[in-house]
């Protein structure tokens, strides 16, 4: 396996695994293009769209990169830029790449491209679906996890951590787990490698808030503090 970098004209830059992706091109980058192909098997709402693909016997997710908040209304997908390297999409895809590389369970990187005009690019990402597996939010709507996945959360943080890598977004929703029970750990737009460990505590801070918010807004969420606690035990252990 190797990680090609591929400088097109018109702007267009690609970074992409050449075992899962030959030829990355501009359609393979485009909602529109597999829909055309009747390629596309499900959608996911959530800042922007996210589309699953089936395609050579692979299944992939598709990422357009949008804003969130107040900025998202005026710039939408627009990113100043910084360098090519810089760019959200490579950032991610890099990242994804190392932790791989260290056995967390993250999605596999396919492809990543970024569309440059002037001091302004647009992004997306590919990675490879996480075969038969649900988000935590999802699944803690209908019944409630056993003490053992709670520990296996805390695990999978602890790992994610041990190897200096903050999440910006560690909410519930970015949990996933497959029907072996594995845990795995998604979207990591705007994460990094940061020193220290002061920050870590901060990061489980966010998840705690996120059960919390979830349990308020939905009138059935199977979790209780007492999950919480079998959560930070599987975090200590490791």
């Amino acid at each position: 396996m190797a990680i090609i970098r591929r400088d097109l004209g018109a702007g267009h830059h690609f970074l992409y695994n050449d075992e899962l992706m030959t030829e990355p091109s501009v359609d393979m980058f485009s909602h529109e293009f597999w829909l055309f192909q009747n390629k596309i098997t499900g959608e996911a709402k959530g800042r922007g769209t996210t589309v699953f693909i089936d395609h050579d016997a692979q299944h992939w997710v598709l990422r357009h990169f949008k804003r969130g908040g107040l900025v998202g209304k005026l710039l939408s997908d627009q990113y100043f830029f910084l360098g090519v390297e810089r760019s959200r999409p490579f950032e991610e895809f890099r990242l994804l790449t190392k932790m791989r590389e260290h056995g967390l369970r993250v999605p596999v990187p396919v492809g990543a491209r970024i569309h440059r005009r002037g001091f302004i690019y647009r992004g997306d990402l590919i990675t490879q679906n996480i075969p038969a597996s649900q988000d935590l939010h999802h699944m803690l709507t209908r019944e409630p996890l056993s003490k053992d996945d709670w520990y296996a959360v805390g695990e999978a943080l602890a790992k994610m951590h041990a190897c200096q890598i903050y999440h910006h977004d560690a909410n519930i929703r970015n949990i996933m787990m497959d029907n072996e029970r594995n845990i795995w750990l998604i979207d990591f737009d705007r994460c990094h490698e940061r020193r220290g460990h002061h920050w870590k505590k901060d990061n489980l801070s966010r998840l705690l808030r996120s059960l919390n918010k979830e349990k308020g807004l939905n009138t059935q969420f199977y979790w209780t503090q007492d999950d919480w606690q079998y959560c930070l035990a599987g975090y200590r252990s490791s």
